[in-house]
């Protein structure tokens, strides 16, 4: 598999430590509405591997809804025999309410052995108490090696179908899965879908191609979505809206397929697999805006340095090497993102 030089970092357990999984409903079932039990045995193979090798993960699911929709479907066939198949196809006969009401207890049982399961709704995360409260309780199941598993309770959840973003705090599991990337101050986010990653148009067109860095400047508004996923809510326009979100905060995040067991693997060791939303740069801390500020500052650290000895003056010098290197997939994506904004602006190719 061919490395590629912005994710270099990724394989720096340093740098990446904590991290958020997301796993959609498309690889949580079967296309029959079914578990996919092969492929989330794997998937709990992979997380307890991870967990030994000292990484902290949480883990954020769907398929409540779509497991407890196929075990209503099972049983109204059993009970009445007069229902139609295309009744029981029909999603509008099965409340998405009484669905995850039926599937969570399904889902969680996948997951029981490593995991300890929390379920939240967007009212959650409108107190600072419960906020608190979130960040100590993870932090102490991290501490005790287990793996946190979230998901909406979509049961009880005060939003209605079509599930739209009426409380502005999160609207899927997708955009949950940011929240918490953000909350819980994660070093790398990871949302597995049923396509290899993100792509200029539908994945079923054959032009299409794979965005293997996305450049905001460059990619936002050029994207062409397909219809979303069999399942699920918002699909692959959900997960670039959660992705652009916890990128900007300061956290890099990897869209990749979820039906290879290996692509979170292939991920931490800076693989070129699905599409790298890097973090923002500009997220680092406040600029100074005003040149007299910069000119200013500027002459007072040229004074400070020429009082150094040659030695220390020698160490920042090495230091300042040390941080171009590590940085380089941020300062390589941002001259990328300069260039195109030059473009867009008329300049032309020296």
């Amino acid at each position: 598999m061919e490395q590629d030089i912005d994710r270099a970092f990724l394989k720096d357990r340093n740098v990446i430590k904590r991290l958020v999984i997301k796993v959609g409903t498309a690889v949580v079932t079967e296309k029959d509405g079914r578990i996919a039990l092969e492929r989330l045995q794997v998937l709990c193979e992979k997380l307890k591997e991870l967990r030994s090798q000292e990484y902290e993960v949480i883990l954020v699911t769907s398929g409540a809804v779509a497991l407890g929709r196929q075990v209503l479907r099972d049983r109204i066939s059993v009970h009445n025999s007069s229902c139609s198949s295309a009744d029981l196809q029909n999603p509008a006969e099965l409340h998405g309410k009484a669905c995850a009401a039926v599937g969570q207890p399904d889902l969680m049982a996948l997951f029981k052995t490593v995991f300890s399961e929390c379920l939240v709704t967007e009212s959650d995360f409108r107190g600072k108490d419960f906020q608190r409260q979130l960040k100590e309780t993870v932090e102490h199941l991290l501490s005790l090696k287990t793996i946190p598993i979230f998901n909406e309770n979509d049961a009880v959840s005060t939003r209605t179908d079509p599930h739209e973003d009426s409380s502005g705090i999160f609207w899927d599991n997708d955009s949950l899965a940011a929240l918490l990337a953000k909350e819980l101050k994660a070093d790398l986010l990871i949302l597995m879908s049923d396509v290899e990653g993100l792509y200029s148009g539908p994945p079923s067109d054959t032009n299409s191609e794979l965005i293997h860095t996305y450049i905001k400047e460059r990619h936002r508004g050029e994207i062409t979505f397909g219809e979303k996923s069999r399942v699920g809510r918002g699909g692959m326009a959900a997960k670039v809206k959660a992705a652009v979100d916890a990128a900007s905060a300061g956290i890099p995040v990897v869209i990749t397929s979820g039906f290879d067991g290996q692509n979170i693997t292939k991920v931490l060791q800076g693989e070129r697999v699905g599409t790298l939303f890097p973090l923002d740069a500009n997220t680092g801390g406040p600029l100074v805006e005003n040149a007299r500020e910069m000119a200013v500052a500027a002459k007072e650290s040229s004074r400070r340095l020429q009082a150094m000895t040659s030695e220390q003056r020698k160490r920042i010098l090495l230091d300042i090497a040390d941080a171009l290197e590590g940085n380089s997939h941020i300062i390589h994506v941002e001259n990328e993102a300069d260039i195109c904004e030059a473009e867009h602006a008329g300049y032309e190719n020296p």
